[in-house]
């Protein structure tokens, strides 16, 4: 490959339960900026050379085929050679929350070797998307992927987790719906939901590895980035309609989670 390849994925619907952000083909490994670290899930798989993977207190030596994982805002490290380069699709949502750790999937365990079956699917699925086909596309890859990690001895939950998980997957599924709305928070949330808003915290630290503001804010920018792909509105109208009453915040979040500000985002989009 010549040049890196990026997509970014069309907004989510309500129905989703893992929602795909970016599928990227990343073959300037060497010229980005490190640790690596994102606001939301991240399958890596090596499509070529060789890399030590850091994160935590723990390295892992990188061949084609190899998976691994990278988690909300937990830094990560990679050292790699000249040829290195790798498929990634970034990813959230309550369905991701809740199957990751059921396959054993976790900052203590983020790295799988020999997964190279996969990497055909992965380099022919990037070279054929299209605006119409990205979300169901990248999804499809996803859970398909995934699906070869399910661990059916960590798929027991106790009576106390099952109804811990289900009320915070109706929690996220509330938020998922509503994150448009000016007024979401977690005052709103306590009242809809009868909990305090220092639990209410306390679930998306512990479920999601960052805070309820972090889990909005990216729902709002991958919203926002969908928008202006679409061309139909510009960059205040679009602040107000991802929920955002104050446009210099949405500015700041906006660059904060995608590295660009909206005036440069709104170039670097409308060219993908």
């Amino acid at each position: 490959m010549s040049e890196s390849i990026c997509r970014f994925m069309t907004a989510k619907n309500e129905d989703s339960t893992i929602q795909a952000v970016r599928f990227v083909y990343e073959t300037e490994c060497l010229s980005l900026t490190q640790p690596f670290l994102h606001p939301i899930y991240v399958f890596h798989i090596v499509a070529k050379g060789t890399a030590t993977f850091r994160i935590g207190n723990n390295s892992y030596s990188l061949k084609r085929g190899d998976v691994f994982f990278a988690f909300p805002a937990l830094p990560y490290y990679l050292d790699a050679d000249d040829e290195f380069e790798y498929i990634y699709i970034s990813f959230m949502g309550n369905g991701a929350i809740s199957r990751l750790p059921k396959c054993n999937i976790t900052p203590e365990k983020p790295y799988y070797p020999d997964f190279g079956f996969l990497c055909a699917m992965f380099e022919n699925a990037i070279r054929r998307i299209t605006p119409f086909n990205s979300s169901l596309l990248t999804e499809a890859v996803l859970c398909y992927a995934l699906s070869f990690f399910d661990n059916g001895e960590n798929g027991q939950e106790t009576d106390e987790q099952k109804n811990t998980s289900s009320v915070f997957q109706n929690i996220v599924d509330y938020v998922d719906y509503h994150y448009r709305e000016s007024d979401i928070s977690l005052g709103r949330l306590a009242n809809v939901f009868s909990y305090t808003e220092k639990y209410l915290s306390s679930l998306f630290k512990k479920n999601m590895q960052i805070g309820f503001i972090s889990y909005l804010n990216n729902l709002r920018i991958q919203y926002a980035c969908d928008l202006i792909q679409k061309g139909n509105m510009n960059m205040a109208e679009i602040s107000v309609a991802c929920g955002y009453s104050d446009y210099s915040y949405f500015s700041k979040v906006f660059k904060k989670i995608t590295g660009h500000s909206p005036t440069d985002g709104l170039k670097y989009l409308k060219n993908q």
